[in-house]
């Protein structure tokens, strides 16, 4: 009866010990995940036409050269989307799409809190450094929140 009692005893402190390190680590998840994030997402077609292949690239140029460490560290995510594709169909009626698209949007954990259509990108697109400075006082704007 001694053993016994000795090894529900040690089968039940291992139990414990496994409990606590398993929320732990649930919780730390859980924090890391309820982070506001920005996500810049550039909505395009199949069919790139000069003037949309512009409109990322200089995007991107702008956001990596401003935002490079909040890059790195995924509060911030760059994230080319093929709306063509079956499976992002669905960002055409979230996002209201007409026409390739620049969007900012906030998340905080799963939930989506804002968004901002750039649509001033397709009116710049004559000169860098202006479209430039307008895509990064927006990102700035989201990322300052």
């Amino acid at each position: 009866m001694g053993k016994a009692r000795k090894h529900v005893f040690v089968v039940f402190a291992v139990l414990i010990f496994l409990t606590g390190q398993t929320g732990a680590a649930e919780k730390d998840t859980k924090i890391s995940s309820e982070r506001a994030r920005v996500i810049v997402y550039y909505f395009h077609g199949t069919y790139r036409c000069p003037s949309c292949t512009k409109i990322e690239k200089w995007s991107y140029e702008a956001i990596k050269h401003s935002f490079l460490k909040a890059l790195k560290e995924d509060r911030l995510l760059w994230k080319p989307v093929n709306v063509d594709k079956p499976e992002n169909r669905h960002f055409v009626k979230e996002y209201s799409l007409f026409t390739k698209s620049l969007i900012i949007t906030e998340v905080k954990g799963e939930k989506q809190t804002k968004w901002k259509n750039l649509d001033k990108v397709w009116l710049l697109l004559r000169d860098q450094e202006e479209f430039s400075a307008y895509v990064t006082q927006q990102v700035k704007n989201y990322m300052d929140n």
